[in-house]
C-alpha cells in the first residue's frame, strides 16, 4: 500500500510495516503502539564497499554497517488477528490497507475479508483500543450475495481507490462490488461470471472511477462507474508459440492503470470528461461549437465566421470554449487530435484578442486564455517528446503536473537521457540551477562515452557543454551553480579519465564541492589545501578524517596517516591536527602519544617533552601509589629523553625533568624507609618534602636525628639555600609543635643565618608562654633589632614592654601607636606622659 507493506500469514496473524523518512513528522513514531518496533536503516561504510568490490572480504561475511541518523526507518506493528480469527472461528481471505492520509485516525487501517462474507477493520493501536482495535463492519448483505449453495460468498480480493474514498471488492461468486470506505453506500455491482467463474489474477483501480481486472486466459476487463466495460486482449505478440500467454501486471496509478507485459507497456485511461463532451455526436458544448467553427474555417466554409460569432454573443462563452479545447488537447495522446484541439483554441483566441473589454482591462498584456494556451502548448510538446519510443516515458498530463517539470528533468537525467533533459530544462526555462545540473549531466555522459579525443579536448568540450552550446570553453563564461564541474569531474573519474578529472576540478568554484570531489578521487592533500585556502575548519577536518578512513587501522596505517598529514597537508591542517590530538591527550584517560608523535615529527621537541611531562604528572585512577609512582617516573624519563633530542634549546627543561625524577626517587625511598606515606607525600615539591620530613618527627620522635639527617642530605642534594632551609625548619617545627627542637635549633648557632624574630613570631602564633617568647626576644640585643623587638611586643600584646622599647628609642610615633592600639588605661596614661 502507499507508505508501506502489510502481511497476512498462514496462521492468520498479520503485521503492518510503515516506511518513513525525513519528510514525515518526527513525532509520528511517538504515537505508535507500545508493541511497535522501530527499525533504522543501515548502510555499509565506504571502506567496506570498496573491499567488497575488490573481493577482499569473505563472501559469507556481511559488512559492518553503521546507522543512518534516523533519516529512514520503519515502524513494524504486529496485530493479533490470529487470536481474533480463532476466537470467532473464522479465517481471512485477503487484506487491504487504507493509507494514513485517508484514514480518520491518521494511521493506516487494515481491512481483512473474513470467510463468513464480512470485513474486519483493524486499527494500529491494539494495546490501548477496546476489543484490540477490531471492528466487524457487517457487510454480508451488501456485498456479493449468496452462492449456489445458499451461503454468503466471501471477498477474495480488495483494493482501495487512489483517493481513499472507495473500496473495490471481488467475491467468490464472481461479483465485483464497489462500496464507500465506510461501507454505508454501494456504488457499483458488476457480475463477471459470464466470462469466468474463477477470481482474477490481479485487480486494481484505473484512476478514481474505474476498476481493472485481469484473468490469465481472458485478458483485461475495465469496468466503468456506470457498469460499462471494455475488454482488452494482451495475448498477441508475446512469443512465437501461439499457446503461450504473456505475463500481465497491473500497476494502478493516479489517473490511469499501466499494463505491463513481457513485450509492451500500455496505459489504460478513461477518456477525460472534457474530451468526451467535445467529441460526442451532436454536442452543444462551447468547445464543440468552437471546434466545428474552426474546422469549417479550415475547409473554407462561409459559415465559419457566423458560427464563431454565435459563441461570442454570450459573455464568457468564448473563454470557456478556448479552455475546453486546451484541456482536451492536454489530455490527449494522439498528436493529430492535439493539433486539432489546439487549432480550434488558436482560432478562438483571434476573437478573444479583438474583444474591446479585455483591451480596456489589461492593455498591452495577453489574455489569461492566451497565457494558458502557451503554457499548455509547451507542456504538450514536452509530453510528446518524452512519450517517444526512444525515450519511453509514457506520462499522462496529471502525472506531469504531480511530478512537475523539474521532476521530469530529474527522471530523464537518472535514466541516462541527459541531452534531452538539458534541452527540456532550457526550453521550459526552469531556472539556472536546474539548467546547470542538466547540462552537467549531459557533459558527464559525454566524458563517460568519449574515447577518441585527448583529455584536454574532452575537458574543453565538457566545459563548453556546461556553459552552453554557444560558449567558448577557453573564455570566461557566466557564473554557474556550485558543484557543476565537480559532478562532471567525478563522472570522468569513474570512467578512468584522471586527466579530465583534474582539469574539471580546477574549474570548480565552490570549496565544499571541490573538497568533496577531491576526497572522492583520493586527493586528500589537495582537498585539505583547498579547505585551508577557504578558511573552513570543518572542511579541513573532513579531509583529514577521510584520509584516515582510507588507510588501514593497524600500526602501519596509523604511521602512514601521521606522516602523510604532516608532510603533505598544509600548515593549517597540520596545526588543527596537532591541536585536536593535543586536546584529546590532555584529557584524563586520553592517549597523549599521538600528539607527542606529531610534535616529534614536526621537530618541536620542547612542546613534545612538555606534553609528555604533563601527561606523566596527571592522576590515573584505579592504580596503587607504588604503580602510579613508577609509571610517572618512567614517563618523565621519556620526557627527559625527548628534551635531550632538542639539544641546547631544551637544556633547562631537561635539567628540571631530571631533578623531578630524582626528587620522586628520593620520596619513594623515604616512604619505604619509614614505612609511612606522610613522611614524603607524592607529587610534592622539594620545600614541601622537607616540611613533611620535619613534621614526621612529631609522629615518630625516636627518629628525629635520622629525620634531620635526611633533611640535610636532601637539602644538599637539591642545593637548597641555608636561609631557606632554616625558614623551612622554623615553619615545620612550629606547625608540628616541636618547641624543644625549635629552641635547640636557635641554640645551635651563636648567630643563626636568619633573624630570631622568625623564631619569636612562630612562638607567638603558636600560642606559647611569655617565657618561651621572651627567650627569643631577649637574645635580640643587636642595635638594629630595636624595631623588630617593638613589633614582636606589639604582636604578642606586651604593651608595657613595647612602650619601654619606644621610649628607649625616643620614637613618638611608636608611643602614639601603643596608645591608640592598647586599651589599658594605665598604659594609655603612661603614653600621654611620654608624649
Amino acid at each position: 500500500f502507499e507508505g508501506g507493506v502489510a502481511v497476512l500469514g498462514a496462521d492468520m496473524n498479520s503485521a503492518v510495516v510503515e516506511l518513513l523518512d525525513e519528510f514525515d513528522d518526527p513525532s509520528y513514531a511517538d504515537g505508535a503502539d507500545v508493541s511497535a518496533r522501530r527499525i533504522s536503516a543501515t548502510i555499509p561504510t565506504q571502506r567496506e564497499q570498496q573491499q567488497y568490490r575488490a573481493g577482499q572480504q569473505n563472501q559469507q561475511q556481511t559488512p559492518r554497517s553503521f546507522l543512518l541518523n534516523n533519516t529512514y526507518y520503519a515502524l513494524v506493528t504486529t496485530l493479533p488477528t490470529g487470536m481474533f480469527a480463532r476466537s470467532n472461528h473464522l479465517g481471512f481471505q485477503c487484506i487491504a490497507v487504507l493509507p494514513r492520509q485517508y484514514a480518520p485516525s491518521g494511521r493506516p487501517e487494515l481491512f481483512l475479508s473474513t470467510s463468513d462474507g464480512s470485513v474486519v477493520q483493524a486499527g494500529m493501536n491494539p494495546s490501548t483500543s477496546p476489543n484490540n482495535g477490531f471492528t466487524d463492519v457487517d457487510c454480508r448483505t451488501k456485498i456479493g450475495g449468496m452462492n449456489e449453495m445458499g451461503q454468503v460468498s466471501p471477498i477474495v480480493s480488495m483494493k482501495f481507490a487512489p483517493n481513499g474514498r472507495f473500496l473495490a471488492c471481488f467475491t467468490s461468486n464472481s461479483i465485483l462490488t464497489v462500496v464507500s470506505t465506510t461501507f454505508e453506500s454501494k456504488i457499483l455491482e458488476f457480475d463477471t461470471s459470464a466470462g469466468s467463474r474463477s477470481p482474477p489474477r490481479d485487480m486494481g483501480w484505473c484512476g478514481e472511477d474505474s476498476v481493472v481486472l485481469h484473468w490469465k486466459n481472458l485478458g483485461v476487463l475495465m469496468v466503468g462507474p456506470f457498469g460499462d466495460f471494455l475488454r482488452f486482449s494482451f495475448g498477441e505478440g508475446a512469443d512465437d508459440s501461439p499457446n503461450k500467454q504473456p505475463e500481465v501486471y497491473l500497476v494502478p496509478e493516479v489517473d490511469c492503470c499501466r499494463v505491463i507485459t513481457s513485450c509492451s507497456v500500455e496505459i489504460l485511461q478513461r477518456v477525460p470528461p472534457v474530451t468526451a463532451d467535445l467529441l460526442r455526436i451532436g454536442s452543444i458544448e462551447p468547445g464543440a461549437l468552437l471546434l466545428d467553427a474552426s474546422e469549417a474555417f479550415d475547409a473554407g466554409s462561409p459559415n465559419a465566421d457566423e458560427a464563431a460569432r454565435s459563441i461570442t454573443q454570450r459573455e464568457g462563452l468564448l473563454e470557456e470554449a478556448i479552455l475546453q479545447c486546451i484541456d482536451s488537447a492536454v489530455g490527449e495522446f494522439d498528436v493529430n487530435v492535439q493539433k486539432r484541439m489546439l487549432t480550434a483554441a488558436s482560432y478562438g483566441l483571434h476573437f478573444a484578442c479583438k474583444d474591446e473589454s479585455h483591451r480596456s482591462r489589461a492593455p498591452g498584456r495577453p489574455t489569461p486564455e492566451a497565457a494558458t494556451f502557451v503554457r499548455c502548448s509547451r507542456k504538450i510538446r514536452v509530453l510528446n517528446a518524452v512519450r517517444r519510443r526512444a525515450t519511453g516515458f509514457a506520462m499522462t498530463s496529471t502525472q506531469y503536473d504531480l511530478v512537475m517539470p523539474k521532476g521530469v528533468v530529474a527522471r530523464l537525467m537518472a535514466s541516462g537521457r541527459a541531452s534531452q533533459a538539458a534541452s527540456i530544462a532550457d526550453y521550459l526555462k526552469l531556472g539556472k540551477r536546474v539548467s546547470d545540473l542538466a547540462r552537467a549531466s549531459k557533459a558527464a555522459a559525454f566524458v563517460t562515452c568519449q574515447s577518441s579525443l585527448t583529455d584536454t579536448q574532452i575537458a574543453e568540450e565538457a566545459i563548453r557543454i556546461i556553459r552552453g552550446e554557444d560558449q567558448d570553453a577557453t573564455k570566461p563564461g557566466p557564473s554557474l551553480s556550485s558543484g557543476v564541474f565537480a559532478s562532471v569531474a567525478l563522472a570522468a573519474h569513474r570512467a578512468g579519465r584522471r586527466g579530465v578529472t583534474d582539469l574539471l576540478i580546477l574549474k570548480e568554484q565552490s570549496p565544499a564541492d571541490k573538497v568533496a570531489a577531491l576526497l572522492a578521487i583520493g586527493s586528500y592533500a589537495d582537498a585539505a589545501a583547498v579547505a585551508a585556502k577557504s578558511r573552513d575548519p570543518d572542511l579541513i577536518f573532513s579531509a583529514m578524517e577521510a584520509y584516515e578512513r582510507s588507510l588501514s587501522s593497524n600500526e602501519e596505517g596509523k604511521s602512514l596517516y601521521f606522516s602523510g598529514v604532516i608532510n603533505k597537508f598544509p600548515n593549517e591542517a597540520v596545526n588543527m591536527f596537532t591541536s585536536y590530538y593535543s586536546r584529546f591527550g590532555s584529557l584524563q584517560g586520553g592517549d597523549a602519544r599521538p600528539s607527542i608523535n606529531i610534535l616529534l615529527r614536526r621537530q618541536k621537541h620542547t612542546d613534545a617533552g612538555l606534553k609528555m611531562a604533563q601527561k606523566a604528572l596527571m592522576k590515573s585512577p584505579g592504580m596503587s601509589e607504588s604503580e602510579l609512582g613508577k609509571q610517572k617516573i618512567d614517563a618523565l624519563k621519556e620526557a627527559a629523553n625527548i628534551f635531550d633530542l632538542g639539544g641546547k634549546d631544551c637544556a633547562f627543561q631537561k635539567t628540571c625533568t631530571d631533578e623531578q625524577i630524582a626528587l620522586m626517587t628520593e620520596q619513594e625511598q623515604l616512604r619505604r624507609s619509614y614505612g609511612s606515606h606522610d613522611v614524603a607525600p607524592p607529587s610534592t615539591s622539594v620545600n614541601s618534602t622537607l616540611v613533611s620530613i620535619l613534621k614526621y618527627g612529631a609522629v615518630n620522635p625516636r627518629s628525629t636525628h635520622r629525620l634531620n639527617a635526611d633533611v640535610e642530605k636532601l637539602a644538599k642534594k637539591f642545593k637548597v639555600p641555608e636561609k631557606r632551609l632554616w625558614h623551612i625548619k622554623v615553619r615545620a617545627l612550629a606547625e608540628s609543635h616541636q618547641w624543644p627542637l625549635l629552641r635547640n635549633l636557635a641554640d645551635s648557632r651563636v648567630k643563626p643565618p636568619i633573624s630570631l624574630k622568625h623564631f619569636a613570631m612562630a612562638a607567638i602564633k603558636g600560642g606559647q608562654s611569655q617565657v618561651e617568647i621572651m627567650f627569643y626576644i631577649d637574645r635580640m640585643q643587636d642595635k638594629n633589632d630595636g624595631d623588630d623587638r617593638y613589633d614582636l611586643f606589639c604582636e604578642a600584646g606586651y604593651w608595657k614592654k613595647a612602650l619601654e622599647e619606644a621610649v628607649a628609642k625616643g620614637d613618638g610615633g611608636k608611643i602614639a601607636n601603643v596608645r591608640s592600639t592598647c586599651h589599658d588605661p594605665d598604659i594609655q596614661r603612661l603614653c600621654e606622659k611620654y608624649i
